[in-house]
């Protein structure tokens, strides 16, 4: 086992040294899929613990020799991400556990965050409150591009938001962060467009979302308006071929084992 916690975490050591024991019989589920997410309360907190998918033999020697494991660029992103001033639930833990000398299990472990997902304003776009959302959104996400910041899975499950009683003010998380780039340089608008073409919202939303975006920046909204719009289809023509193809090799799968 190789364990890393932060040092204001220290109270949770116990939980982190049994975690594999308790992860299958404890804990509440909230995401079952490719990794599973969990939410534990222990010593008074409420957290989260992601269980990454097992590698296969092959990508099990990358991340053991090669790359850092998934959940160690989680916690460490986790940290650059508040040293630059943007928020994500503050991280706990990750962990490591080898079998036959190669990575097996890992888990990433942060505190729970009860912020609603961007979600529930696309899809009640074009409603007052949720366009206040989306337009707060997209200077968020053009603060973050402008400090050469990329969420490569820039899905608008992985964006948490929440607004503050007091002022009225909208703060953003960024969640699953195992993915992203940092750079000394803003990203380039061709990046950026890239980047939001991964928010799979309805169309008027995702407008909306680059026309306030285009505003913030400074740039000609109709160029923005039409390359994020190239790129968004791209990306979905994309998906769906790759989806076809799965689905063929699954058929022939199954016609090999009948």
């Amino acid at each position: 086992m190789y364990l890393t916690l932060h040092p204001a975490a220290e109270s949770l050591r116990p939980f982190m040294e049994t975690l594999p024991q308790r992860f299958d019989r404890e804990g509440t589920t909230i995401h079952a899929g490719r990794n599973t997410l969990k939410t534990f309360d222990v010593g008074g907190h409420r957290i989260v613990v992601k269980r990454f998918r097992r590698p296969d033999p092959f990508h099990a020697v990358i991340y053991t020799f090669f790359r850092r494991s998934k959940a160690q660029r989680a916690y460490e992103h986790a940290l650059r991400l508040l040293d630059q001033g943007i928020d994500t639930p503050a991280p706990i833990a990750w962990s490591t556990y080898r079998r036959h000398g190669l990575l097996d299990d890992s888990y990433y472990v942060c505190r729970y965050s009860d912020y609603t997902p961007l979600s529930e304003a696309t899809t009640r776009f074009p409603e007052k409150e949720a366009s206040a959302v989306l337009e707060a959104f997209a200077r968020f996400a053009a603060d973050i591009h402008a400090k050469g910041i990329e969420h490569e899975d820039c899905n608008q499950g992985n964006i948490l938001w929440s607004r503050d009683a007091a002022n009225g003010e909208f703060r953003f998380q960024l969640i699953d962060i195992n993915r992203m780039r940092f750079s000394r340089h803003p990203l380039t608008p061709r990046r950026c467009m890239i980047n939001l073409r991964r928010l799979a919202c309805p169309a008027h939303a995702f407008l909306f979302i680059l026309d306030r975006y285009a505003d913030t920046r400074h740039w000609d909204i109709n160029d923005t308006l039409l390359q994020g719009t190239l790129f968004r289809l791209l990306f979905g023509r994309n998906r769906a071929r790759r989806k076809r193809f799965k689905e063929r090799i699954n058929i022939r799968r199954r016609g090999k084992k009948a």
